[in-house]
């Protein structure tokens, strides 16, 4: 989940919320002293009661602001929250002077205020009310980016596991036909090393059917299933595929996308020759954290590749970590390097 860091910190807590509230009143009583008032005594009564009204004014809008959150989310009814909120400010307000009037008047009995001083004070409550209230516009407004933020991440995440759930999808049938083909073309030359073979095959889907919902596994697993998935070629190949398996144990609980090795081995297989006079040589090792399969070429002449499964593998690793696959190639071999993850 994304967490939302551009809250106004001012409304983040009822302590800094309250101290901006107390300099904003302080303010507001220093600019109306020092210009509307000038030259009549510094009272701190005066400076409490400016405080408190200050105060009582904005936790008011706020809560009302909190309380109305919960029928009309920002994200969703903007125009009626705004609406609201403003009308509750403005009704907040008048019943706030409404109360503060008589109680100032008993405070400064001895100090009256004219009806000019009295509205121009009110004109600067006003206008701080007002500040406040487009500060707390500004809080709903991130608020509400936050929301969207999360959203649209979650949208994102689950967009990207459709598209990984796509992708190794394609996986499956294309391993199920080659492998049934192989079946088929050593059921005609030897019906006992079929057998064999048919044992092993289910050994090695009941793998790719319990792995089909995951979206890696660990090394030491997919490795293991490499074990197996090499018995099924060595049934049809025998000494024409060489395999050389030399992998860090202490990366044995890395992960990688689930049937990416099998994929690789596969596709060595299906581009070259594997016979005792051209052996193919496969190798997995590691490396800089990192999982590496190289073989030689020996290409086939009828082999014809459009390079899908490679594209596919790409994706999926870009799924699962911002580091890249690398693939190289030579006149010699061909060699595909695997982030761990």
């Amino acid at each position: 989940m994304v967490r939302n860091h551009h809250h106004p910190i001012v409304f983040l807590n009822y302590r800094t919320r309250l101290l901006f509230e107390i300099v904003m009143s302080l303010v507001f009583h220093t600019i109306i002293t020092f210009t509307l008032f000038k030259g009549r005594p510094f009272l701190l009564g005066g400076l409490f009661f400016s405080t408190c009204i200050f105060i009582f004014i904005s936790e008011g809008i706020f809560a009302f602001n909190k309380l109305l959150g919960r029928k009309y989310p920002w994200h969703s009814d903007s125009p009626k929250r705004f609406l609201f909120l403003i009308l509750f400010a403005a009704f907040w307000f008048f019943i706030t002077v409404q109360i503060a009037h008589p109680l100032k008047s008993l405070l400064e009995r001895d100090m009256p205020l004219s009806k000019q001083m009295y509205d121009i004070s009110l004109i600067f409550a006003i206008l701080f009310v007002s500040i406040y209230v487009v500060m707390l516009i500004a809080y709903n407004y991130h608020q509400s980016l936050g929301h969207f933020r999360i959203e649209n991440e979650r949208l994102k995440q689950d967009k990207l596991k459709q598209d990984y759930r796509a992708l190794q999808d394609q996986i499956n049938p294309h391993f199920l036909f080659n492998n049934l083909s192989t079946l088929i073309a050593i059921i005609r030359q030897d019906q006992n090393a079929a057998v064999s073979f048919a044992e092993n095959f289910s050994d090695v889907y009941r793998y790719v059917l319990k792995s089909k919902d995951s979206v890696s596994v660990k090394l030491k697993d997919e490795l293991a299933f490499i074990d197996s998935y090499l018995a099924l070629h060595k049934e049809r190949l025998g000494d024409g595929l060489q395999m050389n398996i030399n992998v860090d144990e202490s990366l044995f609980t890395k992960e990688l996308p689930v049937l990416s090795l099998q994929f690789l081995v596969e596709n060595a297989i299906k581009h070259n020759v594997a016979t005792i006079a051209s052996p193919l040589k496969v190798e997995i090792s590691t490396s800089d954290n990192c999982i590496i399969v190289r073989n030689n070429l020996n290409p086939k002449e009828s082999t014809y590749s459009t390079n899908t499964g490679l594209d596919n593998l790409k994706k999926r690793i870009a799924f699962l970590t911002n580091t890249k696959m690398e693939i190289r190639q030579t006149d010699k071999e061909f060699v595909v390097v695997l982030p761990l993850i």
